[in-house]
């Protein structure tokens, strides 16, 4: 009996590990990303351009984010109630073509099919309700609710997206109309919406993500109407969510500085009960800016690297950057540099090399991310047997086993160099 119920427990621990695919892993930043908002798309040379034009910039653009280090990109396909798509939904995007008309080319499919080539992966952004600043699509509606997952079907039957991706636009707090609403009515008419478009991602494609990035401010949150307490506990809602942490902890509040980032990311961490995938979204928009409220971005080089050292101790694994801009911004330099020693890597040509005394060879670094650069730190284990030159150049002097280190800030690499007598 014993036996059998040793048994019973080790099928229930396999089942559980098993099971265990969509959980967060702490520690593993498996989720590094950017957002692309379409406030950005002139300025990077994606409005009114030619197909070539367009294919060149967009190219560009995920050179660069894989070059940062991120691999997952959130790009903006539905600001408002339009498309960046040919769509039966909505109109043209004004982001894309000035006069709302299609180019005459389909910028989904070549954005998804570039961002691939990058080994990226490219998540349809969209702002489910939202019509303009002042309007938006009534979430009460059934009609709505229609509207918005038909909006989501059409992209994902003709686009091989990895991905549907909410943001933190709901019930607004500037329109007449919805002030009334009690917030219970709000996120019970938003998990309505959810639930449907998850059943929709879902009957598509079991790995397709669907996931939604919230405000960092969860009693913000409850009251327009996004339930993340809710999504953060029952299945059927969300694969993934990033919640917006915009705060540097020397945030001052009530006259006091405030170690906001950290306050708010455990409160997100302890109500994530169903243990979800959670990338947390980091304000590198406001990286080297002087700001009254949060006087920390202008102080501190450091908030970011700092920031993703946290999440990897916890129930986190991943960061969203907002947003694409920032990445080639002088002024978030300083941050970015300390930002791709916390996740850097370097990686040696060799991992074991055999020489003859008297002979010489050149052990080469690389690094990753691509923007990760700097000088290499070389140093032998016992300089009598090999000694290694600033460029990396090993000379072998007598018989014997050593190690020579490469270092670049905390990171380390070493390769094992076996010296042999020179042959008569």
């Amino acid at each position: 009996m014993k036996h059998y119920s040793f048994l019973l427990i080790l099928f229930m621990a396999l089942c559980l590990s098993l099971g265990n695919g969509n959980k967060a892993q702490a520690g593993s930043l498996k989720t590094r990303g950017v957002w692309v908002s379409c406030f950005e798309f002139e300025e990077l040379g994606l409005k009114d351009k030619t197909e070539a034009q367009f294919r060149a910039n967009a190219n560009k653009i995920f050179a660069t984010i894989r070059a940062n280090g991120c691999n997952t990109v959130y790009f903006h396909v539905r600001a408002y109630d339009d498309a960046i798509y040919p769509s039966s939904v909505a109109g043209f995007s004004k982001y894309i073509s000035s006069d709302g008309k299609a180019p005459g080319y389909d910028p989904l499919k070549i954005l998804v099919s570039l961002a691939h080539s990058h080994k990226l992966k490219i998540h349809a952004w969209m702002n489910p309700y939202r019509v303009s600043s002042t309007k938006i699509l009534d979430p009460a509606s059934e009609t709505t609710t229609v509207r918005i997952v038909n909006q989501v079907k059409e992209i994902i039957n003709r686009y091989a997206v990895d991905g549907i991706h909410f943001d933190d636009y709901f019930y607004p707090t500037n329109i007449k109309k919805y002030k009334k609403v009690p917030a219970a009515t709000r996120r019970q008419n938003v998990n309505v919406m959810v639930r449907k478009v998850y059943q929709a991602v879902k009957q598509k494609k079991k790995s397709l993500k669907f996931g939604i990035s919230p405000a960092g401010d969860i009693t913000y949150c409850e009251k327009i109407g996004a339930d993340v307490r809710t999504w953060l506990s029952q299945s059927g809602y969300v694969d993934y969510i990033i919640p917006q942490i915009y705060w540097s902890n020397n945030y001052i509040m009530s006259g006091k500085k405030t170690a906001l980032f950290n306050e708010r990311l455990a409160k997100w961490r302890q109500i994530n009960k169903r243990d979800v995938p959670m990338y947390v979204g980091l304000a590198l928009y406001k990286t080297g800016y002087s700001l009254k409220e949060d006087p920390g971005w202008k102080k501190s080089s450091g908030n970011i690297a700092s920031q993703i050292r946290l999440i990897r101790s916890g129930n986190t694994e991943g960061y969203v950057f907002f947003a694409y801009k920032d990445l080639i911004r002088s002024g978030a330099a300083k941050e970015l540099k300390k930002y791709y020693k916390a996740i850097g890597k370097i990686t040696l040509n060799k991992k074991k090399k055999t020489l003859r005394t008297g002979k010489k060879y050149r052990l080469k670094a690389s690094f990753w991310p691509a923007n990760l650069h700097g000088k290499i730190k070389w140093k032998s284990s016992n300089k009598k047997i090999a000694s290694i030159s600033k460029k990396g150049i090993v000379k072998a002097k007598k018989k014997g086993t050593v190690r020579i280190y490469a270092t670049y800030g905390t990171m380390k690499k070493s390769c094992k160099i076996i010296v042999k007598k020179k042959r008569k």
